[in-house]
């Protein structure tokens, strides 16, 4: 702290440590914090905008038919690579400055879960050392305004809008004095009013306004639990961090000071530039690589013996696939099933012998259709099923873990702290034989009679995604079988019997996301809307999300209750 003080001024460090507590108290979820002005007091122009008032202005909202609680999300702290985005985009500072904060923790298989993101001491003494990081760099890099030393109007004028920026809505008058404060400080001391902006700066990051996504509602007198509209600003914001990972952008913040985006015609205009913006890129780095576990893809080290060919660029080539079948996707409106049972990929030379298809030479990833009758999707891409296999063999509960967890929503329960491992096979004992034994234990059947027979299913793969028909001289064995008893043989018959259970559970995976909060019983009815309406095989992947977009619970919240 003696650096910070010997740079920034006693003031200025005094003002800062004000707005740090500030952050530390609104560790307490689901509330308000402290200055956070979540009462929806921003004034917007909506009189003559469609869906002025509490009207979400969006006819016929999927879930609204339900009549259930569109559930409340409350204060939404950002995440490391919101935050690194964030003020990449407001200040044009790189190099992930938010990576010295650890890891956020997951929670229903995503990292920004509102009810996890709070901020403790530790991190709020190291959120300070980011915001000066930040504000240094921004006025090294000519990110700031400038203003004459003298004129106070240009820096109250400035001021306010960089608080619109970096607040994601208007501030108020006391917010902007408390900021112009800053630059006032700094010329008392002698400095100039550059070092006043940067202390300003510095001071907005570790405002909860900043770190906060709050979701103001449009009816600041509501009762508690009461049902109402977000209001534009909250309406940009939600969506800015679901299809950007990042702050809105000028545009999108004009539109909400209009009042235009609860105008369905004005937001789908909005939905579709953010979507041909190339910071949509970030529905693959924050949903899908976490959706489909594909961190373990980066750890995950075949056997030397068993694998000689395997190198690094194949590793690279597997998760380069699945970025260039998502991106495919998008190009060609394909539906959302097409996670599950779309043919249309990529492959350079390495992962073309992988999937036996000739006339592919070179590193360079080219366009390849795969053949249907083997291939579904992400379930049999080889990436996914290297990353579920043990370094020399095949293992039939990740597997079946897997598929239980990402493509069907069915975790299983968590195993007792003393569960016996696999027992060693037996001479001539199929992996189907030991696997009955293992699970005859009654501590072991409750999770082994869901995952092992959706794990076998993926058995006609090796552990490095190579196509097989025998196993150890004998035919390969992937006969599968639901929680419903439905049985089936293969990936591709899996693809088939479950679309209508996938479609729930991406429905499911998006909304987790897209809102920051686990799904709950309230949200059944939704779900089954969202996929029933868009996860189709008619319905393209943009319309899956404009569906999520304008569901109830995307665009209402619940008021706390008390």
């Amino acid at each position: 702290m003696g650096i910070v003080v010997r740079r920034w001024g006693v003031a200025g460090v005094l003002r800062i440590a004000a707005s740090l507590a500030l952050a530390s108290v609104s560790g307490c979820q689901g509330d308000t914090a402290p200055g956070a002005d979540t009462d929806g007091a921003a004034e917007t122009d909506t009189e003559d905008a469609e869906g002025s008032g509490d009207s979400t202005g969006i006819p016929d909202m999927p879930g609204a038919e339900c009549g259930d609680s569109p559930g409340r999300v409350g204060l939404h702290r950002l995440t490391r690579a919101e935050y690194n985005r964030t003020v990449r985009d407001l200040f044009g500072v790189t190099g992930e400055p938010a990576n010295v904060l650890a890891p956020d923790p997951t929670t229903d298989g995503f990292d920004n879960n509102a009810s996890s993101l709070g901020i403790d001491p530790q991190s709020a003494a190291l959120l300070l050392e980011v915001s000066e990081t930040v504000a240094s760099a921004a006025m090294d890099g000519g990110s700031l305004p400038t203003c004459d030393d003298a004129d106070a109007s240009c820096v109250e004028t400035e001021l306010r809008a960089l608080a619109l920026r970096v607040y994601r809505r208007p501030p108020s008058d006391a917010e902007v004095q408390g900021l112009v404060s800053f630059v006032d400080a700094a010329l008392a001391d002698g400095d100039d009013v550059a070092l006043g902006f940067r202390n300003a700066v510095m001071a907005m990051l570790m405002s909860p306004q900043f770190l906060y996504r709050s979701v103001p509602p449009t009816d600041a007198s509501a009762g508690s639990g009461q049902v109402v509209a977000l209001d534009d600003y909250a309406v940009a914001t939600r969506l800015s961090y679901f299809l950007w990972g990042s702050t809105p952008d000028a545009e999108l913040l004009d539109r909400a000071a209009a009042g235009e985006l609860r105008n369905a015609t004005l937001l789908r205009e909005q939905f579709d530039r953010m979507l041909a913006d190339p910071k949509s890129d970030a529905l693959y780095d924050d949903f899908v690589t976490q959706w489909l576990q594909l961190g373990k893809l980066q750890s995950v080290l075949p056997s030397p013996e068993a694998f000689p060919s395997f190198g690094e660029d194949l590793r690279e080539a597997m998760a380069g696939e699945v970025r260039l079948f998502f991106t495919g996707m998008r190009e060609r409106d394909a539906s959302v099933l097409d996670f599950v049972a779309g043919q249309e990929s990529y492959a350079n030379e390495a992962l073309a012998e992988l999937y036996e298809i000739e006339g592919v030479q070179g590193p360079q990833m080219v366009p390849v259709t795969l053949d249907p009758d083997r291939r579904a999707g992400v379930l049999t891409m080889p990436g996914v099923l290297m990353m579920t296999s043990d370094p020399d063999r095949t293992n039939v509960v990740k597997r079946g873990v897997w598929l239980a967890e990402t493509i069907l929503c069915l975790g299983p329960p968590p195993p007792p702290d003393d569960i016996a491992p696999l027992p060693d096979p037996q001479p001539n004992e199929t992996e189907r034989e030991r696997l009955d034994r293992h699970r005859s234990d009654p501590a072991c059947a409750s999770c082994h009679v869901l995952i092992d027979p959706l794990g076998f299913s993926l058995q006609g793969y090796d552990a490095l995604g190579r196509w097989r028909t025998e196993v150890d001289g004998l035919p390969v064995d992937n006969l599968g079988e639901l929680p419903d008893g439905t049985t089936f043989t293969g990936a591709v018959e899996l693809a088939s019997a479950t679309q209508e259970q996938f479609g729930t559970c991406i429905s499911q995976k998006m909304m987790t996301f897209a809102l920051g909060r686990a799904m709950e019983s309230d949200d059944t009815c939704r779900l089954e809307s969202i996929a029933s309406r868009s996860a189709t095989a008619d319905a393209s992947f943009d319309e899956f999300l404009w569906t999520v977009v304008t569901s109830d619970a995307f665009l209402t919240e619940m008021t706390p209750e008390g």
